[in-house]
This record gives C-alpha cells, structure tokens and sequence, in this order.
C-alpha cells in the first residue's frame, strides 16, 4: 500500500476531518477492518498565515511548504495531497520540489462532477478561492456552467469560515448558509460544490437534499483508492 502524505495545518480541525473521512471509507471498503487495511499516513502539519488573504502571506507560505516538502519526501511518503482548496494556488510552486505524484483535489472534484453528469454548478467557499479560477478553467472546459456568487456573499461565508476556524459558528451561521444554499437551488442549481474544508464541517447536519459536493471527502476517496493501487 502506498505512503499518502497529507499536507494539512491549513486549519487543522479541517485537516482532521479529512483524516475522519479517509479512515472511515478504509473502513467501509475492507471486509474485515484489519489494522492492515487501513491507509499507511504521513502528516504534515504546517501552521501557515492566513489564506483567507493569502497575497500579503504567500512568501512565508511558500518557504514553510518548500522546508515540509523536502523533508517528507525523504520520510518516503509515495504521494501528496492537501486537504485544502486555497492551497491549490500554489499547486505549481509544490510541484517542482516534490518528485512524487500529486493527486489534485480540483481534478478530483472535475471528475466527480464529469461522471454525475452534472451541467450547472454553483461555487461556495472564501473570497480567495472564489475570486481564483481553480475550478471554473476546468469545468468550463466540460461545458460545465459554473456560478459564483456575489461580492456582498463573498464576505458573508469569509466571514462565516473564519469564525469558524476560531472555533465560535453559531446556529444562526448555519442557518444562513442554508437558506443562502436553498435560494442557489430555487435559481437551478443542480449541485453544490463545498469550495472550502471549513464548510463541510460547517454543514454536517445539513439535509442531503442541498446536494453538497464536498471537495474534501472526494479527495479523501480518490486519495484511498490511489493508495490501493
């Protein structure tokens, strides 16, 4: 079974979470649940500066992934993946000092969303992630139409996300986000993408109805399946 090397701190209560998820789908696969079917997992937990605004930060960024990556790769780790839709602008960066492949969490949702056939997708995440073309180049290229929200919701879920980060979401936060998630389907949206891994946490007791694609439990699917491979 191949080392997987989660590259995680950007908000660690999230990366947990994908941990979460990746052993109980190790769970759910195996027959027999042996302390051997599970996946063999290196952590790398970097406290990097905010990337909510990562422009003023990106530079102290770069240089604590570039240290992590150097010395993970040596730990004998056989695949990367992060945890984290923000990170992905720095994709480029990460892969020239790693050897090893790494396994995209915006490919992975590209292709969830291919095989779905899903035609309309609606963005929910940070005003980071949203103002950038991480999915939409791609899914645009699928003929996929994608819709952001506003500026003014921008700030709402930045906000929301950040507060959630600081470990202080209220009823009333969540409530707003799926009131926000009823109108984008009231507007035909077929599908939901979770475009921040503060959001599924956010939204767990969320009725299924929403249809929410969480980039962080396809990742952790993908990321499982590579790993058997």
């Amino acid at each position: 079974m191949k080392k997987i090397w989660i590259l995680w701190g950007m908000w660690p209560q999230a990366s947990l979470h994908f941990y979460q998820m990746l052993i109980q789908q190790a769970s759910k696969d195996s027959q027999n649940s042996r302390n051997q079917d599970y996946p063999y997992l290196i952590l790398s937990n970097i406290p990097v500066p905010d990337l909510i605004q990562w422009e003023s930060s990106k530079d102290i960024t770069l240089d604590m992934v570039n240290s992590a990556a150097k010395s993970l790769e040596i730990a004998g780790a056989d695949f990367l993946v992060m945890p984290c839709n923000t990170m992905h602008l720095f994709k480029e960066d990460i892969t020239k000092w790693v050897s090893i492949p790494f396994i995209s969490m915006i490919d992975c949702i590209v292709d969830t969303i291919k095989q779905r056939g899903i035609r309309k997708i609606w963005l929910l995440g940070s005003s980071t992630t949203m103002q950038s073309s991480l999915y939409t180049r791609a899914l645009n290229r699928l003929w996929v139409i994608t819709i952001i929200p506003d500026e003014s919701k921008h700030n709402i879920l930045s906000w929301i996300i950040r507060k959630c980060i600081a470990n202080w979401v209220t009823s009333n936060d969540v409530e707003l986000i799926e009131l926000y998630c009823n109108e984008l389907h009231e507007m035909w949206a077929e599908a939901i993408i979770l475009w921040c891994t503060e959001l599924p946490l956010i939204l767990k007791d969320s009725p299924k109805s929403l249809n929410l694609i969480a980039s962080s439990e396809i990742l952790a699917k993908e990321a499982l399946i590579y790993s058997q491979t």
